[in-house]
């Protein structure tokens, strides 16, 4: 079967022009017996984009178990109303209506204050080796205890008359969210330019700027919250005094004191449902969100991950992790290392849920709109991967001959020219269909 695949998969296919200069590797095993089938530097250490989400994924199957939910609770001293964080991405402040409810049931209502508690968050909110010109955009939120809306914020901009400053819709609409304009309307059918940035001097205030067209209708920047906690905590004490919860101060950070009385309890969706809102549409804050259940602190939640590569027989000086999502400059790992870990998959208890929520060729998630045609349509359940330079695949793929398990991982891309996308495409795709001769 390997001297098959070698002669399918010639040399000169990694020679196509879109991979000049760049580094490919490949490894790809049949699920039920584990047999090599083709391989191509399979060991070299390679930057993972967002097939890293598949090791945090995975190890939270096994290390939190397919009942785990993010639970987020209040909890009161008698004066002070405590909100506990517990890292829930898909929190929302209608969520609080029930926690009125339950206060008011209990005729505790008055407040001197609502405080967070953000346990032992780390120091710094961005993980090691975030790029800072991602850091104002909604992909790079930075992860919290207290989260909510996925810590995005949406900024509709409007224009007005050429050379005057565009109005700004803000959602969630809270002074706990700070935007400055600078952005111009300009002529009509212009260039869209308008873009976020993060202040320099003030890292907790976006900044819209660039111009809009003066005919623009629908121009809206999905932004990062820069202090998810305090807008948290604004959002969720403005929803519980709408709903007559009153608080005589302002919010604040504290530590939840023993003995304080839990009065409201909030999970989320369980696992399975996480990791398909997790690796559909390659959610950053949600693998974010899912290292930090793992431990308290971060560096803590990834010595917990190489405990569990080292358990399933991948030696951790292999990899070099930073972040749960991939998003970090310092990620590496190899093709091997994610074939063995999606056969681990594969092998356990858990495949028809990573099966569930993985995208699928032609149908779902970030392979919707990819290898819609035969033989590929419907035939590849994996996982994307894509930052500046680097592009990445690794699941299942079903053929006429059996699953295959696959990583193919392609770092140094230079990802320019009008064709470069589709071009790199169809040497996938080339790639893949080989193995269904």
């Amino acid at each position: 079967m390997l001297a098959l695949f070698a002669l399918l998969l010639p040399a000169p296919l990694f020679e196509a022009p879109t991979l000049r200069g760049a580094q490919v590797s490949a490894y790809v095993v049949a699920a039920q017996t584990g047999a090599v089938l083709y391989q191509r530097n399979p060991d070299a250490s390679m930057i993972p984009a967002s097939t890293l989400k598949l090791l945090i994924g995975s190890a939270a199957l096994d290390d939190l178990g397919t009942a785990f939910a993010f639970t987020t609770r209040l909890a009161s001293d008698g004066t002070t109303l405590y909100l506990q964080g517990g890292g829930d991405p898909l929190l929302e402040a209608g969520d609080f209506d029930s926690a009125a409810r339950a206060l008011g049931a209990l005729r505790q209502t008055n407040f001197d204050a609502l405080a967070g508690d953000v346990g032992d968050a780390p120091a710094t909110r961005y993980p090691d080796g975030w790029q800072v010109d991602d850091l104002a955009y909604y992909y790079a939120a930075p992860p919290s205890a207290l989260s909510i809306g996925e810590n995005t914020v949406r900024i509709g901009v409007h224009p007005s008359a050429p050379g005057v400053a565009p109005a700004l819709s803000i959602v969630p609409a809270t002074a706990a969210v700070n935007v400055i304009n600078a952005a111009i309307t300009g002529p009509a059918q212009s260039v869209d330019t308008s873009d976020v940035r993060v202040s320099w001097d003030e890292p907790n205030t976006l900044v819209v700027t660039g111009s809009v067209p003066a005919d623009e209708t629908n121009d809206e920047l999905d932004a990062a919250m820069l202090d998810p906690a305090r807008v948290t905590l604004a959002l969720a004490g403005a929803e519980l005094n709408h709903r007559g919860v009153t608080f005589a101060n302002p919010p604040r950070l504290a530590t939840t004191p023993a003995g304080a009385r839990v009065v409201w309890l909030h999970h989320s969706p369980p696992l399975a449902f996480l990791l398909h809102a997790m690796w559909q549409p390659s959610d950053n804050l949600l693998a974010e969100s899912l290292l930090g259940a793992l431990a308290p602190t971060r560096d803590a939640a990834i010595a917990r991950e190489r405990t569990w590569l080292q358990s399933i027989g991948i030696d951790p000086a292999t990899t070099t992790l930073a972040d749960g999502s991939g998003l970090s400059a310092y990620d590496r790992i190899s093709a091997r290392d994610l074939v063995t870990i999606l056969a681990h998959d594969w092998n356990g208890p858990n495949r028809a849920i990573v099966f569930g929520a993985l995208p699928v060729s032609g149908q779902s998630g970030t392979l919707q709109k990819v290898f819609t045609a035969p033989p590929l349509a419907g035939a590849v359940i994996a996982k994307t991967g894509t930052v500046n330079h680097a592009r990445t695949l690794a699941g299942y793929l079903q053929t006429p001959h059996g699953t295959l398990i696959f990583a193919l991982m392609i770092n140094n891309w230079m990802d320019d020219g009008p064709h470069a996308s589709a071009d790199l495409r169809a040497f996938e795709s080339t790639f893949l269909e080989a193995f269904f001769e």
